[in-house]
């Protein structure tokens, strides 16, 4: 019995340790999970687009993201896939990323941008950790039609209430006008491209943070209307762009603003404000230059204006002409030049996508070559050898001549065309350079490339910019492209076909690019001067249009300095610049130059006011004429670069000094 227990005892301890020996096993398998739970990332994503969820399609579109983190820290990026059709040939085709520290337990924003084309394509905007696709939003807003955005820069919803019933001049758009928080102001002047004005106070200009400062200045700067309620102190930064200077409150007559709308309007009671100065240079629209109600100054190829008064007083709010008088004031101060392309218009920069046509993988002789050659052909395999056989009499040999007659021509005509074949990338690259006058502009192009070999590449911008890649259409392998956005704007594109041909098109406010300097008088109708090139490139063609006429400069090396010697006769209007232009400077006229010029014509980038006291300064330059080009990123690829164009506009309005006025009159 003994050993019959001690058997029973050792079979339940074998049992137990059989149990305990499985319970251990599957235990990692019980843990793992909960701890990976545990550990998973928990993210949630909210979006804000455009302004007050309002953009329009052909701009780039400001997207403020707020991320939720309830996991632990991580490296996270965002990406949306962006896949649109531009024209019948050409299509948006690639993934734009931003990479973003997730904080444990913690909240983050982030402002990107995202082409409104795709916001109204219901693009949507995933937030990846690793290979995990941890969250996702899909962007949504109203787009815009035909109506003109102006934003107050106010904590407070009735700081833009003013502007109701207003338009962008008499006919024109209706004002949607809207407050957002000066925090809210989107970095990059870019991305507030939509805006037709921006209206603030003296003090919120004062509080303005360095980054905020930065974007809205270099707004104004490059196009933008600033429009200044009121008169006070806005810091060292605005003082000196501001038409008004602080004076002692009074009584303002508001027969002043009636006589803007005409004798028919009544003028407004108790207008009150202050008595202001009027700042050197500054143009006053309303009032006298010893009492000025509203007052403009440009800066760059922008404008400030300000008035001596409150728009929201009741006085103003409540007259029967307030509409009327905001709509004369955003109509003259909308009618000077903007340097902002319209984006992503078919019919606008875009079209600059056309220069690849200059990247014809084979030059294929003309029509004429060819028939000449095929004329030979026939006469020599037909009459021609007919006619040697026979006095030979020797027709037999007719079975070998006239097969190895096609086999020679058909080795030369293969021959021809592999000597025609690149052997290597085709690259090329149009835009246009708009400087504003202090070292800072504007650039925006478009780089195209091509391989008679399946290609990858990179490009880089050299400053922070918007870029977007495209693709032709009906290609059989367009390959991958990926933005990454971050100091710079890195694109990689990969396999892309044979024959294929990808682009970039980039765009933003660049910084570095110098000046041209400039002292212009003109006295009788002739103009005189001096031009000096203060940027880094060689500038070709350079040339100042003014009150009809082209006058030449030739090239200019950077540091050079030169003098108006001839003129140039051009008819009135944006063709006769344009046209007279581009018969002095042929880079304008041929080659990849000849879409830069169809462009110049469409946009209107020769037209100047009817003012003679403004000129236009162009000039041509490319990547040999110094350094890198802003918006045509150089191309890196393993292959080798067989043929590199590029062309870009440079561009700089100036002011003309005429003595006396009397004696200068528009022709």
């Amino acid at each position: 019995m003994a050993a019959v227990k001690t058997a029973s005892h050792r079979h339940r301890m074998r049992l137990v340790l059989c149990i305990w020996a499985c319970l251990w096993s599957l235990a990692p398998a019980v843990v793992r999970p909960a701890a990976a739970a545990a550990a998973a990332p928990s993210v949630s994503m909210s979006t804000v687009v455009g302004f007050g969820g309002y953009y329009h399609r052909n701009d780039w579109v400001p997207v403020r993201l707020t991320l939720h983190n309830r996991g632990p820290a991580a490296d996270a990026e965002l990406r949306v896939n962006v896949r649109f059709p531009i024209t019948a040939q050409r299509l948006a085709d690639g993934v734009l990323r931003w990479h973003i520290r997730l904080p444990a337990g913690g909240s983050v924003d982030k402002l990107i941008a995202v082409p409104g084309q795709a916001i109204s394509d219901g693009a949507v905007m995933e937030c990846a950790i690793g290979d995990q696709v941890v969250a996702t939003a899909r962007l949504t807003g109203t787009p815009l039609g035909p109506v003109s955005l102006v934003a107050a820069l106010s904590a407070q919803p009735q700081a833009a209430q003013f502007l109701t019933g207003a338009t962008n001049g008499p006919g024109g758009n209706p004002v949607l006008a809207l407050s957002i928080r000066p925090d809210a102001l989107p970095s990059g002047p870019d991305l507030m491209s939509a805006l037709g004005a921006v209206v603030v106070t003296p003090d919120v200009l004062a509080r303005l943070d360095a980054a905020e400062a930065a974007t809205l200045s270099d707004w104004v700067k490059l196009g933008g209307v600033l429009v200044v309620t009121g008169v006070g102190r806005a810091g060292s930064r605005w003082d000196p762009w501001l038409p008004l200077t602080p004076g002692p409150a009074a009584k303002l007559d508001g027969a002043e603003l009636a006589a803007l709308l005409g004798d028919s309007v009544s003028p407004p009671a108790d207008v009150t404000g202050v008595r202001a100065g009027l700042r050197a240079g500054a143009e006053v629209w309303a009032g006298t230059a010893s009492d000025p109600l509203i007052a403009a100054q440009t800066v760059g190829r922008g404008l400030m204006v300000q008035t001596a008064f409150s728009p929201l007083q009741p006085g103003l709010v409540t007259w029967s002409g307030n509409a009327a008088l905001w709509t004369a004031v955003l109509g003259r101060a909308n009618a000077h030049g903007r340097v902002f392309p319209d984006f992503f218009n078919p019919n606008g920069a875009l079209t600059l996508a056309s220069a690849s046509a200059a990247l014809s993988p084979l030059r294929i002789p003309s029509l004429g070559v060819w028939a000449l050659v095929f004329t030979l052909y026939g006469l020599c395999i037909g009459p021609g050898v007919f006619v040697w056989l026979r006095r030979r009499k020797r027709e037999p040999w007719a079975w070998l001549v006239l097969p190895a007659l096609s086999v020679v021509t058909t080795v030369a005509i293969y021959g021809v065309g592999a000597s025609q074949r690149p052997a290597g990338v085709l690259t090329e690259g149009v835009g246009v350079l708009d400087l504003v006058g202090d070292g800072d502009g504007h650039a925006y192009g478009i780089r195209a490339f091509m391989s008679p070999q399946v290609v990858s590449a990179k490009l880089v911008t050299g400053q922070p910019m918007l870029s977007m890649p495209l693709a032709e259409q009906n290609v059989r392998q367009i390959g991958d492209a990926v933005v990454d956005y971050g100091q710079r704007a890195a694109a990689q594109m990969t396999g892309v076909g044979r024959w294929g041909v990808r682009y970039l098109y980039s765009a933003g406010a660049v910084h570095g690019q110098g000046e041209l300097v400039l002292a212009l008088t003109a006295s009788q109708g002739t103009l005189s001067g001096s031009v000096h090139n203060a940027t880094p490139y060689t500038l070709h063609g350079t040339a100042v249009c003014w009150n009809g006429r082209l006058y030449t400069i030739g090239d200019l090396r950077p540091g050079q300095t030169a003098y108006i010697p001839t003129t140039a006769s051009a008819q009135n209007g944006d063709g006769g610049y344009l046209t007279a232009y581009a018969n002095y400077n042929r880079d304008l006229s041929r080659g990849i130059g000849r879409t830069l010029g169809n462009y110049a014509s469409t946009a209107g980038l020769f037209r100047i006011a009817d003012d003679v006291n403004q000129a236009l300064v162009v000039a041509t330059v490319s990547d040999a004429d110094g350094p890198a080009l802003p918006g045509l990123p150089p191309l890196y690829t393993m292959q080798r670069v067989v043929s590199d164009q590029t062309l870009m506009l440079v561009r700089q309005f100036t002011d003309v000094a005429v003595y006396p006025v009397s004696e200068v009159t528009p022709i």
